[in-house]
């Protein structure tokens, strides 16, 4: 997140549309992508370890990013529970731990425990969580996607062997399907009428009541 120009980003986005994009990966998560991960394991997973860089992150710039971790968290909190595994906020700049220290008065202590601030020197933590393999080159693995990790979407969702449509798309389909049956039997002939009252006339003497058509 030191990376990015909040003030510049503000202008194009809003916090809101930031916490609804996260919704939708959580949502992702849980379908199709922990499904088609268990297939490949062999067993059940229902979490996700979740890593948010700070480096470059300045005094000036913590409120902001305190902002937005709050309600994150609370969200995957309120919403999601079953789905944080863990959160590691690396890189963390000088006195963010004790910023982050209030954050947890808002929080479940089980989600507490599910948080960890680190410094530079997170990589041991990482590689402990997080196979060396699937961790990005620049967190100290030897995963190195195309285009870069934090913007590919591989995985075994969109491996054919393991993935499958999730449950959503097979009824957002049959909705789509439904909505267009009930159109075919509309009978073209049928027009809808306004059946509310005409509006009241005006006059010398003040508004009148509507007139009956």
């Amino acid at each position: 997140m030191g990376n990015i120009d909040l003030n510049a980003m503000y202008k194009i986005t809003t916090s809101e549309r930031m916490l609804q994009n996260l919704a939708v990966e959580y949502e992702k998560m849980a379908d199709p992508r922990l499904p088609a991960c268990s297939r490949k394991a062999g067993s059940l997973l229902e979490t996700c370890c979740t890593i948010m860089d700070l480096k470059g992150v300045g005094i000036t710039k913590v409120p902001s990013v305190y902002a937005y971790v709050k309600q994150a968290s609370g969200m995957s909190q309120n919403y999601y529970p079953e789905r944080l595994g863990k959160l590691y906020l690396i890189n963390a700049p000088w006195g963010f731990s004790t910023v982050f220290g209030v954050v947890k008065g808002w929080l479940d202590p089980i989600t507490v425990e599910k948080i960890h601030v680190l410094g530079t020197g997170y990589q041991k933590e990482l590689l402990a969580q997080v196979p060396k393999e699937n961790l990005p080159k620049i967190f100290g693995g030897s995963c190195d996607c195309k285009g870069g990790c934090a913007l590919s979407d591989e995985g075994p969702w969109t491996d054919p062997a393991w993935a499958k449509p999730p449950k959503w798309a097979s009824a957002e389909k049959a909705n789509g399907e439904q909505a267009v049956i009930n159109t075919e039997n509309v009978n073209p002939g049928t027009v809808p009428t306004e059946t509310t009252a005409p509006a009241p006339v005006p006059s010398e003497e003040g508004v009148q009541a509507p007139v009956a058509q």
